[in-house]
């Protein structure tokens, strides 16, 4: 960065935990190893957990504030708690089980600090295994790009867009807008929603983060199916009230948001644990989804032609039956005329 120490902003990096006190301590010492400064560490311990509690009373580290819930407030509760007792220009939210890489905000804050108008900036990262063994990876062919918010809104309401462990924030916005909605499982990108419509978007090549994947106990298939719906209706939501998009564009990203959500549908369906499972999901698909995707339009339209050549069918049926009485009775006239003498 161009900039001296003195002149650097203050950036808070802000973790909340509950129940994961065997990883907790991994994800807290990558915060710790950051290289940039100046930089605060604020912690949430939601729920009093004591593992948690004693590796932060034995920490030692000025720049770590924490603070402790006494009962479990919820994700999302969590998030916004911590990141409130922030007091840094910029920040970034990372949870308790991922680990943030030495330098893993340096590159994000030297383009926040040069285009004021960009409202937050992410960066790659890889994904791990429970075992800490690297088994895929998220990097931008683009590498470093700032989209004007109003042209990456329609991205993030089809899908989420960046990891928010490797996202910094400027906090004024984030104050602005209210932070995370409590909106289940797409919580952090209710957040950049919110911030694209006042805000553009940055990203930085470099790998971030560690992006811990549950291998061991992954998410059961309801959950899988309760983010699915949650993704839905956090999307639907933003688009009852979208950007001053034209009738042509926001029909084009309805199309591409049911399109999306009807191929992971489908392809969830098929890991369906049991028949009530896929029922309830089908259910689902055709109620909410179905009827929006370009795969639900182009079955409507296949069933309207089954329905024509079904239709065509029984009129040529009918057709051949009345040529075949027509047929019989001439017959039977010819059979039954008098003979000429």
């Amino acid at each position: 960065m161009d900039q001296t120490i003195e002149q650097r902003p203050l950036v808070s990096l802000c973790m909340a935990t509950c129940s994961r006190a065997d990883l907790f301590p991994q994800s807290f010492a990558g915060l710790l190893n950051q290289t940039y400064s100046p930089l605060e560490v604020v912690v949430l311990v939601d729920g009093a957990n004591p593992d948690s509690i004693r590796i932060l009373e034995l920490c030692g580290d000025a720049r770590v504030r924490w603070l402790v819930t006494p009962r479990p407030s919820g994700m999302v509760a969590a998030w916004n708690r911590v990141c409130r007792d922030a007091k840094g220009k910029y920040l970034l939210f990372c949870a308790d089980d991922d680990i943030l890489l030495p330098k893993a905000i340096d590159r994000q804050v030297d383009l926040l600090e040069k285009h004021p108008s960009v409202g937050f900036c992410h960066a790659d990262f890889v994904f791990v295994d429970d075992d800490d063994r690297h088994i895929g990876a998220w990097i931008s062919h683009r590498g470093d790009f700032i989209d004007f918010g109003i042209n990456a809104w329609p991205q993030y309401v089809v899908g989420t867009g960046c990891c928010m462990q490797t996202t910094v924030v400027r906090r004024e916005l984030w104050q602005k807008v209210g932070g995370w909605d409590d909106a289940g499982y797409p919580a952090d990108n209710s957040l950049y929603l919110k911030l694209l419509r006042i805000a553009d978007v940055g990203h930085v090549r470099g790998v971030a983060c560690r992006y811990r994947v549950r291998t061991r106990k992954p998410d059961s298939w309801e959950k899988r199916f309760r983010s699915l719906v949650e993704f839905h209706d956090l999307s639907v939501k933003h688009l009852q009230n979208p950007p001053a998009f034209s009738p042509g564009r926001l029909k084009q990203i309805r199309r591409r948001l049911f399109s999306s959500l009807a191929i992971r549908a489908v392809a969830l369906a098929v890991t369906a644990p049991g028949e009530k499972q896929e029922e309830a999901l089908r259910c689902w698909l055709t109620q909410h989804v179905w009827g929006g995707s370009t795969t639900g339009r182009i079955s409507r339209a296949v069933d309207r032609i089954n329905c024509l050549a079904a239709l065509y069918k029984i009129l040529r049926g009918y057709c051949r039956f009345r040529r075949l009485i027509k047929s019989l009775v001439l017959y039977s006239r010819f059979r039954n005329r008098p003979a000429v003498s």
